[in-house]
């Protein structure tokens, strides 16, 4: 590793415990213009993560000094991570996504999809969520959603904490818009803040602020996100990672509405409304003692669970159509719709990343399409593999009639092409756009023989 300056081409760190791996990923994003460093190591990654900008993060999760699940953890959401494994499991995927995971892949995987994924990740990170079109997300045909969103309305006109509860992904998020919005205080402030992305000497001083001379480096006096938010609300996202002895001083504006800025003496009355969030069980954290107990009895005045897309079957339809209208009006194609049999899988799928893993699949699937039409061959391979240990929960006739039709599809995909090309592999290869080994690769295994051979 040198310290000379990299061009303006995004930056991608590679962690990987394997030499083959990281060489190998490295030759081919360089060969695709990407900016790449390496690390053997998770230790070796957060080092080169406080000297160097990185854009983008390609770590395994298997690694002998510290797992790459641990790694994610520490760094919280600041840099999107794209998780790498050879021994994939649903149970670790879900794990994956809920300490902010963009996407998971299982080795071997095809480059021409990690290289989707990283075009995902950067436009991801530069651009606005995809919760903006929030309307959307507020719509439900799943009965417990629409219980929760109606609790939400409800208690929306209070000034009673409210504690969210989900799994990453579900849009917790949306729901706190949803009630500041339907609040009498939506037109004050509405400042977000995340528990796990700020690292936990940073917390303290942003949400409190600091006098001029706390500290070393406190020149002047900085006033705190709940002074900024005084009259309106604070979103707490992710509070179940907040230090435990921070819990303590949020505790006491929760009580009195009072607090201190660091290095003062000075108390600061101040009126804000606190909505938290969680993807934590904080019974249980508090069980382990990693969260305060009357913190989470004050937050848990009203407590609003969002349910997993896995348990609203019936909105992934509707949800896969919307990402589809948004990803045919950006990449400027014309798709007019999605199979049912790519339906079916969807619906059959565990979604360990709720609507943000959903939002990613379709928009690969468009990226890839060529037709006018979302076919299973588009989907990932990662929807149609399950973990042993959940096979009993699926119907396990789905893999079989999924291959199937894949194979069958893209049998006569290449037979309609070759009889148009009028057998000329170089031509059905251009229209496939794969190289002309690929095609004789396919059509070995599809078995087309005799004249197109």
């Amino acid at each position: 590793m040198n310290n000379k300056e990299f061009s303006n081409l995004p930056h991608i760190l590679v962690i990987d415990d394997e030499e083959g791996m990281r060489v190998s990923l490295k030759r081919l994003l360089q060969k695709n213009n990407f900016n790449v460093m390496t690390a053997k190591s998770a230790k070796e990654g957060l080092t080169i993560l406080q000297n160097y900008k990185i854009n983008l993060i390609i770590c395994d999760i298997v690694m002998p000094d510290m797992g790459g699940l641990i790694f994610l953890s520490k760094i919280g959401n600041k840099i999107p991570v794209i998780m790498i494994t050879a021994y994939a499991s649903i149970e670790t995927a879900r794990k994956a996504f809920k300490l902010g995971a963009f996407d998971y892949l299982v080795k071997p995987f095809d480059i021409e999809e990690l290289l989707v994924i990283i075009e995902q990740c950067l436009d991801y990170n530069n651009n606005e969520d995809f919760y903006t079109h929030q309307s959307k997300f507020i719509k439900s045909k799943n009965p417990n959603f629409i219980r929760m969103l109606s609790f939400a309305e409800r208690f929306s006109v209070t000034d009673m904490p409210i504690l969210i509860i989900g799994e990453s992904g579900t849009g917790k998020e949306v729901i706190a818009n949803y009630i500041y919005e339907k609040s009498r205080r939506n037109k004050l402030p509405f400042l977000k803040i995340n528990c796990a992305a700020i690292p936990e000497s940073l917390l303290e001083s942003e949400l409190f602020g600091y006098e001029r001379g706390a500290f070393t480096g406190a020149h002047e006096r900085k006033i705190g996100k709940f002074e900024e938010a005084n009259g309106g609300t604070i979103f707490f996202d992710e509070i179940g990672d907040m230090a435990f002895a921070l819990q303590a001083k949020i505790l006491r504006v929760l009580q009195d509405f009072e607090f201190t800025r660091i290095g003062g003496s000075k108390d600061i009355h101040v009126d804000c409304r606190i909505i938290a969030a969680t993807n934590h069980n904080i019974s249980i954290l508090v069980k382990k003692e990693k969260f305060r107990e009357d913190l989470f009895h004050r937050l848990n005045g009203v407590s609003l669970y969002i349910p997993p897309l896995r348990e609203r079957i019936e909105d992934i339809k509707d949800f896969s159509n919307f990402f589809l209208r948004v990803f045919t009006k950006k990449y400027n194609k014309d798709i007019k719709y999605i199979n049912e049999d790519t339906i079916a899988i969807l619906n059959n799928y565990h979604w360990p990343g709720n609507i943000r893993e959903l939002k990613n699949c379709v928009e690969r699937a468009v990226v890839i399409c060529d037709e006018d039409c979302i076919f299973p061959h588009h989907l990932p391979d990662s929807v149609f593999k399950r973990d042993s240990i959940t096979d009993d929960i699926y119907s396990l006739d789905i893999h079989k009639q999924v291959k199937e039709y894949r194979d069958n599809y893209t049998r006569e995909l290449i037979l309609k092409i070759l009889e148009k090309s009028k057998g000329n592999k170089t031509d059905a290869a251009k229209t496939l756009r794969i190289s002309r080994k690929t095609l004789y690769k396919w059509m070995k295994e599809y078995n087309i023989k005799h004249e197109y051979i």
